[in-house]
């Protein structure tokens, strides 16, 4: 057994697959792995999804199997839903005229070598066949794989022409294989490089999610300032290109707050208006972006108003990144933080306690001067804050 094989079977839905394959065999189809799967394999690595493509028609792979999902039917692209597994099963197809660069009016259904010179780069063309336990490379792309090189298949403006996003999915394949860009695609990008404005921010937030996930980040963000792309996206990083890493982000939203890190407040909300990022995400990106703008400031507020602010997310995602590097005051609030299990506890007082004594604004004033002591263990009691309530009634503090 080849070690691609063995790669491809360690994969958790090699079962699906398999029994896919055999299903198309058995009814006189060809079914090859294709795509990002086989380059993976090839590179000693285990791929994320396993794709199947055959000639088997959209049609036709709804009757043999029991459950599928038409993702893309008019473009020969199904689902098969198998043994819990979601394989994408897509008919072999020559892609007709492009007019809105992103997707062809049509699609011919056609052959394996056909197939593959319709795909973006030469490394994403290829077929391994299972039964020849063999890789069908019709474009020169294990050629490629071994020089580390990233090349479109056929004519770079075509391509890029073609499918617009496919100018950025460059970079990001650079940071993800860690490769070099051909000199002909990279001068095709360079003079391509505004039609990456007429992308939708969905697709580009998605890309820059799996550019900023990649080993390579640095080397992906440099081939977009080098070829133009930076400038017309996001061109505060013309001031400051530099990547120190992730941090340990979970989150896409975590990774383009560092990425808008260096931005002004009006650069990074135009960015989250670009990439169409969620309220719940805008609000984080930028929460995080306004500490590291100023985080001098922020640890200049009292310990209470600190910890008040520790729930809104971004704040704490912000704090953790300083911590990380090293400052001390990030690591004080943290261990605040922690004290309180990271969460803040219930307050001692509540309106009740002085709506018949105060009224409109003096009432949240006093409440949060209250709640802050309690964060700071200055209260450690309700009969202390009603003491301290009191007092500061007694005071005329309240205006």
């Amino acid at each position: 057994m080849t070690q691609i094989q063995q790669l491809l079977q360690s994969h958790p839905h090699w079962p699906a697959v398999e029994s896919i394959y055999h299903t198309l065999q058995g009814r006189g189809y060809k079914a090859f792995l294709a795509g990002g799967c086989v380059r993976d394999a090839l590179l000693g690595l285990q791929a994320h999804d396993l794709d199947v493509a055959t000639d088997a028609t959209p049609d036709e792979i709804e009757k043999l199997f029991a459950k599928t999902i038409e993702v893309g039917k008019s473009f020969g692209v199904m689902r098969v839903i198998i043994n819990g597994a979601d394989i994408e099963v897509a008919t072999f197809r020559n892609d007709l005229t492009y007019k809105d660069g992103r997707r062809p009016e049509g699609v011919r259904f056609s052959s394996p070598q056909e197939d593959a010179l319709r795909r973006d780069f030469t490394v994403n063309a290829l077929f391994y066949d299972l039964a020849s336990q063999k890789v069908l490379d019709f474009v020169h792309g294990e050629a490629d794989l071994r020089r580390s090189l990233l090349r479109t298949v056929g004519e770079p403006s075509l391509r890029f022409e073609e499918d617009h996003l496919r100018l950025l999915r460059a970079a990001r394949f650079v940071a993800q294989l860690n490769f070099t860009l051909e000199e002909k695609s990279f001068a095709a990008i360079q003079s391509l490089a505004s039609l990456v404005k007429t992308v939708s921010g969905e697709r580009l937030r998605d890309e820059m999610g799996k550019l900023l996930k990649a080993k390579a980040v640095p080397q992906g963000l440099e081939v977009m300032r080098k070829t133009g792309l930076l400038e017309q996206l996001f061109p505060f990083r013309l001031r400051d290109n530099s990547w120190r890493g992730d941090y340990g982000a979970q989150e896409t939203w975590q990774r383009l707050a560092l990425f808008c890190r260096t931005a002004e407040k009006n650069e990074a909300e135009n960015t989250t208006e670009l990439l169409r990022l969620s309220t719940r995400e805008k609000r984080a990106l930028l929460r995080a972006c306004e500490v590291w703008r100023d985080p001098a400031g922020f640890f200049t507020l009292s310990l209470g108003k600190k910890l008040l602010k520790m729930p809104e997310e971004g704040v704490l995602w912000a704090v953790e990144v300083l911590r990380q590097e090293g400052r001390k005051e990030a690591q004080d609030l943290l261990r605040e933080w922690d004290q309180w299990q990271r969460q803040l506890p219930p307050p001692f007082l509540s309106g009740e306690d002085v709506k018949a004594h105060l009224n409109g604004k003096a009432i949240g004033l006093c409440l949060e001067k209250a709640y802050e002591q309690q964060l700071e263990r200055t209260l450690h009691s309700r009969d202390e804050a009603l003491a301290w309530l009191k007092k500061y009634l007694e005071s005329g503090q309240h205006g």
